[in-house]
């Protein structure tokens, strides 16, 4: 189970892809002042975001003013969150988030942040000790964990705890309801799928997966769940062929169920998905296996596919 966890997130970091030479890209506006894509997936802010690096998951806070996402800049490197801000109108470049795990030791792992659509919580996968102090027994775990929104920072980060831990689920994606939509990872690499987690008096009921269509009989990860829980968005696995790993949107019908998954003709392998807070663009870490960065495009590849329901 350990070993899987680990496999599974190395195999997202090891996305990269070289950035063209050019000269520094302006900063200035919305989105760090990118020109925004079509319904092409670009390569999103070279040189800023996407260095050459191994980059992925990231996540605008609501207002747009902020953007976590995931960096490792070599096999030696720690995984980081790092951050960009807009500050009177320009964006700075990226450093790494307060909140990342280098208490834990140079090589401890911090990433796919996911910001609540209140804005409020920001959650994110590490391997630091859960708790305080101490130093894992064994290999270290890959464990969910979230931070509170103080002022213009974050508090401290806390362990979330149980259900979500120890390793029982990541990705974590969060309704506007307070639904969690995850990754179940309880079973092993063959069993991965799509769970949802409800909000309690205490905290979260236990992941609960998510029957057919949209679990079927290849992994399903990386839930993206839009804020009023009228589509969602995941990767599934398609082993053996040309593009292995495909992103999937299914809305939800009058009755509440999930309609049928539609693959999204993005012509590379993708993951990590998460739609800008404004609904306009859809972000995801794509490419083939090694080479891949974060990439954007019109979110009207996904009001084409509810036409073609």
């Amino acid at each position: 189970m350990k070993k899987f966890a680990i496999i599974l997130c190395l195999q997202v970091m090891a996305l990269s892809l070289s950035v063209q030479p050019g000269e520094d890209p302006e900063q200035i506006g919305s989105y760090l002042g990118q020109k925004p894509p079509g319904r092409t997936p670009e390569v999103f802010a070279p040189g800023i975001v996407s260095t050459g690096a191994h980059e992925f998951a990231g996540s605008f806070t609501p207002d747009g003013r902020e953007y976590y996402f995931t960096r490792r800049e070599s096999r030696q490197s720690p995984t980081r969150i790092m951050v960009t801000r807009c500050i009177d109108g320009t964006w700075t470049p990226p450093e790494p988030a307060a909140f990342n795990a280098t208490a834990a030791g140079p090589n401890a792992m911090s990433f796919e942040p996911m910001v609540t659509p209140d804005g409020k919580r920001l959650y994110f996968s590490s391997d630091r000790p859960l708790t305080a102090g101490s130093g894992p027994a064994g290999p270290p775990q890959l464990n969910i964990w979230y931070a509170e929104r103080a002022g213009d920072g974050w508090a401290a980060p806390q362990d979330a705890g149980t259900p979500f831990n120890p390793m029982q689920v990541m990705y974590v994606s969060t309704a506007r309801s307070g639904t969690i939509y995850t990754t179940d990872i309880s079973k092993g690499p063959a069993g991965a799928a799509i769970a949802v987690m409800k909000p309690t008096a205490s905290g979260y009921g236990a992941p609960q997966r998510l029957g057919p269509p949209v679990n079927g009989d290849t992994p399903g990860m990386y839930p993206f769940i839009a804020p009023d829980e009228s589509y969602l968005i995941f990767s599934r696995m398609r082993p053996g062929e040309a593009i292995d790993q495909v992103l999937f949107v299914s809305y939800r019908n009058a009755d509440g169920s999930w309609g049928e998954p539609r693959a999204l003709d993005l012509g590379m392998r993708a993951g990590t998905p998460c739609v800008s807070p404004d609904g306009k663009y859809l972000f995801f870490s794509g490419g083939e296996r090694g080479k891949s960065d974060i990439y954007w495009v019109s979110a009207e590849i996904l009001r084409a596919s509810a036409q073609t329901r």
